[in-house]
Formats: structure tokens, sequence, C-alpha cells
């Protein structure tokens, strides 16, 4: 045995920094290895138990790092699990909660027979310790020790139904948080006869927090019963739930709202749950609205058409004619309107719910015509050509030009996109050719790289007949009219398109010739990335001239790319 690491350990915690402290007990593993395990069992536990009153820092790495000896006194594991015990027993959450992950991971590995005499027994001390911290941790080790707990599994099912019964609201909602593990290891009919009606009375439970985090416990509970037996125990307790006097129980329901839908099923969503959502898209409460909006995206799926059209939308409705509702409500309400279309069928979507997205693009509220533009793509999937009314494009036109807020200018751009992956060259050509050209000589840097990145998906969908009689015009057109930073920008969407020599070669030797040094830079930088995939050799002359450039970064740039 070599004591010497042993020593330097003990060295180490004498330090007054607790930093030099807690690496000292990161390297327990290597320790363990030098001393070997008689050492470790003999000398390394019983000190490692003298340092419960360090401090917090120190003792959180003692929770982690004992997992990593655990294998050195696996043949005795004793002490190691009554340090973590203890350590599951103080008053610092994350060091319980590091000794609770730990011992459950050791827990994998023991023995039936330490699982048994261990194991089991330490579960039951912390569930009946008298500080509520110890039985705290408790609530988080039932899950592992369940499975193999033999003739204890009803004692543990007691120990843990009293435990989710204390008075302490702390014990009470640890039990709720750990359910959720426990149900999954439980056998069904203990399922129905135990946890369903403890969940029932937890539902009712005066604090708020308890019964917000039923909510969660029910959605595995439902995840593990059948339709049937869905329909019998959990969902009355759920309808109970979404309609509690606690706005922050029904906020975190509709958060929630699409898990339930999926563990429950699209029949009992549509025919049980569907009117508990609407109320809550109709809740006073303008957090719980704005979280139901949200949800409704996730929820669709679950719904039938007709539903759709006589619940929920006549809600959007309200919520959009509702002008003292705060603006967070109005833009989860636009961002979900594209998701809606789908739902609603072409014919009712062009009736019902264009006069609405045309009404929220219009929105004094920044985000809410934000959320329209880029939901406009999805919408387009759904109604057709009829989305381009020259209503409609007439706005977007606006926007791309005049917007004083740059991302919503943005944003129209990139809708432009979405909207010709949806309805083809003929419509994009027609009415939304010009909007998309607006990037091209918007003040805005970022705007007008958005769109140069944007051109290759464009010209793949248009074709390079489309860059021939549109693009290659409108560029030259712009090289010719605009200043130096619109110049730069044609140049970058040159390096975007398959060009050949010939159409390059007027533009090239333009640029080559400009009184602005940062525009002949640029061209040097674009003729490489262009060289990269095209033969453009018969060009080499104009960076040869730009080698020669009075401007030294230029010059650097040129000879980069002839190289």
């Amino acid at each position: 045995m070599d004591s010497s690491a042993l020593d330097l350990l003990k060295e180490e915690m004498n330090n007054e920094e607790t930093y030099i402290k807690v690496n000292s007990i990161h390297r327990l593993k290597t320790i363990a290895t030098v001393i070997g395990p008689d050492a470790v069992k003999q000398q390394l536990m019983p000190y490692l138990t003298t340092l419960i009153h360090e401090d917090e820092e120190v003792l959180f790495a003692l929770a982690e790092s004992l997992g990593s000896i655990y294998s050195f006194v696996q043949s005795s594991p004793n002490s190691l699990l009554n340090l973590l015990e203890t350590l599951a027993g103080l008053d610092e959450t994350v060091v319980r909660d590091q000794s609770v992950k730990t011992l459950n991971d050791i827990s994998k590995t023991l023995s039936d027979n330490d699982m048994i005499n261990i194991f089991i027994p330490i579960v039951m001390k912390l569930s009946a310790a008298e500080n509520f911290s110890s039985r705290v941790s408790a609530c988080g080790l039932f899950a592992s020790a369940y499975p193999r707990a033999g003739a204890m599994k009803e004692k543990l099912r007691n120990k843990f139904l009293e435990l989710s019964h204390e008075d302490t609201p702390m014990v009470r909602r640890a039990a709720v948080i750990e359910m959720r593990k426990f149900a999954r290891v439980l056998e069904k009919a203990f399922l129905v006869s135990d946890i369903i009606p403890d969940l029932r009375n937890l539902a009712q439970d005066e604090q708020d927090q308890v019964r917000t985090l039923c909510i969660d416990s029910l959605i595995e509970v439902a995840k593990l019963l059948s339709k049937e037996e869905n329909k019998l125990h959990t969902l009355p307790l759920i309808l109970v739930i979404g309609d509690d006097k606690s706005w922050k129980v029904r906020y975190h329901f509709a958060q929630k709202f699409p898990a339930i839908a999926q563990a429950l099923g699209k029949d009992i969503t549509e025919s049980s749950l569907i009117q508990t959502f609407v109320q809550l898209l109709r809740d006073n409460e303008a957090d719980v609205k704005t979280t139901a909006l949200e949800s409704l995206r996730s929820t669709l799926h679950f719904i039938s058409r007709d539903r759709v059209q006589t619940l929920v939308f006549p809600t959007i409705e309200g919520v959009v004619e509702d002008n003292s509702l705060p603006p967070k409500v109005k833009k989860n309400c636009a961002a979900a309107l594209s998701d809606l279309g789908g739902s609603l069928g072409k014919d009712f979507a062009c009736t019902k719910l264009m006069p609405i997205v045309l009404s929220l693009i219009n929105d004094d509220n920044y985000e809410v015509k934000l959320n329209i533009i880029q939901g406009l793509g999805k919408l387009a999937s759904t109604i057709g050509n009829d989305l381009m009314s020259s209503n409609l494009c007439n706005i977007l036109m606006t926007l791309s030009k005049d917007s004083p807020q740059w991302r919503l200018r943005e944003a129209v751009i990139k809708s432009c996109v979405d909207i010709c992956k949806q309805l083809g060259d003929e419509i994009f050509t027609r009415s939304l050719q010009d909007i998309y050209f607006n990037f091209l000589i918007d003040p805005i840097c970022e705007i007008r790289n958005s769109g140069v990145q944007t051109l290759t998906e464009v010209v793949s969908l248009l074709g390079d007949d489309w860059v021939t009689a549109e693009l290659l015009p409108k560029l030259q057109d712009i090289y010719h009219q605009r200043n130096s930073v619109f110049r730069i920008t044609v140049l970058h969407a040159l390096s975007k398109l398959n060009l050949t020599v010939d159409q390059l070669t007027t533009m090239v030797y333009y640029a080559a010739k400009d009184n602005v040094p940062n525009v002949r830079l640029v061209l040097c930088k674009v003729m490489k990335e262009i060289s990269a995939k095209s033969d453009i050799s018969s060009l080499k002359n104009v960076l040869q001239e730009l080698s020669k450039d009075a401007d030294k970064d230029v010059r650097f740039y040129a000879l980069a790319a002839l190289r």
C-alpha cells in the first residue's frame, strides 16, 4: 500500500482554499487505485466520514465522487452507503440531490442481498428521520428500491404514500415529483388502487405548487394505462386540475396540454378535453391565455377539423378582436395562425382566416407582425395562390422597403422564399420578385447578407433561365446605379450563382476598375470563391492587374486568389 496518496489528501483537506479541497476530492478514484481496496475500506472510508462538516462545495464533490470508488468496496459497501445516507440528510439541497443520484446509480450494481439488507433499510431510515430534508431525499430512492424489494414491497408502498400525505409541504412536493418514476415500476393494480387515489387527494392540496406538480405525475400515470382506464381514473382528475382556482396551476396545465393530449390519446382529447383547453384560451389571466396559444400549435393534430372550426377558431377571433389584451397574447396568437390554417382547411382559411392575417400584419406591435410574416410559407401550403392577394402583396412591399424594424424587412425577404417553395416560380415572378429584390438595396448589412444566403435556394427553385432573364439584369442595374455597399452586395450575390465567364466578364471588369478599394477587394474574394467551382481562367488577367493595385489589401487578396 502507498500511503503517500492518502497523506496528500489529508494535507490538502487541511488547506484553507476550498478549490484545493474540491480538486482533491475529485481525485478519490486515483487515490483508491493507488492505495488498494483494503486501505480504502480500513483508512480512506473512515477518514471521509470525518469530512461531513466541510463546506457545501466540498460535500457536493464528495457526494459525486463516492460513486467512483464504489467498486473498491463492493464486497462490503456499508460504510460508503452509510456516508451517502448522511449526506442525503443534510440541509444543502445540491448535496442531497447529488447524494440521491449517486445512491440510485450504485443501486443498479448492488447484489440482491445488499439491496435488501443495506439499501432498502437506508430508504426506510431516511423516510422516518425527524429532519424533513432526509425525508425529501428518501422520496427519490423508492423507484430504485421497489423493483427488487421482494417481501418489502408493501412496506415501501405504504411508506411512500405516507410521505405524500406529510404535513411538511416540501416532502409532499418531493413525493409528487418522484411519483412519476415510482409509478413506472409499480404493478398496474397498485397504480390504480394506491397512486390514483393519492393523486386525487393531492390534486386538492392547499398548496398550489403541489397541485401543479400533480399534472406531470398524472401525465406519466396516463401513459401506463389503457384508454378505458384513463377515461375512468385519470380523466376526471385532469379535468378538475384544468379548472383549478389558481392561475399558476392553470398556466402549467396549459403548458403541458400537448403532453396531456399525447398521453390520453386523440379520442379522449377530442371528446372530453377540448372544452377545457378552449376555456384556457379564454382564460381571464393573460399569461394562461398566452401559454395556451403557444400550446395550440402542438395540440391541433389531436383535434378534428370540425372541432377546430367550431370551438377553437371562434376563440381565436375573440382574441384578435380584444384590444384590451397585452401584446404577448396577440403575438402568440399570430404565431399559431400558420399552423391553424392547415387544420381549418383551404376554403375556411381563405374566407375566415385571411382577414385575421391581414389584420394582424397591420398590427402596431412589431412581434405580432413578425410572427405573421414568418408563418406565411405555411399558410401558402394551405391556402395556395389565393394567399397572394394584391392587398397582402402591397403590405409586404411596403414593409420590405419602409419598415423601421430591420428584422421585419428581413422576415419579408425570407417569407418570399418560403412562399416560393409552396407556390412555385409563376407566383414568385408575378407577385414576389420585386419585394424579394429589395434586400439588395437595404441599408442594413444583416439583411443584405441574409438575402444573399437565400439566393442559392431561390435559384434551385426557379432555375438558370430565371437568373438570366430576371436576376442578372437586376444585379447589373443595381451595380451601375447604387453606392459602394450595394455594389459589394451584388458581387457577393454573383458568388452564389453558376454563371458563365461571358455572363461574369462585364461585371468583373467594372468592379476591377471601381474607385472604392473595398469593392475591388471583395471582387478578389468573390473570384476566388467562383474559381473553386467554375473555370474562370480567362479572367486571370483581371486578378493579375489587381495584384499590382495601389491598395495593399487588394493586392494581398488578389495574390491569394491567384494561388
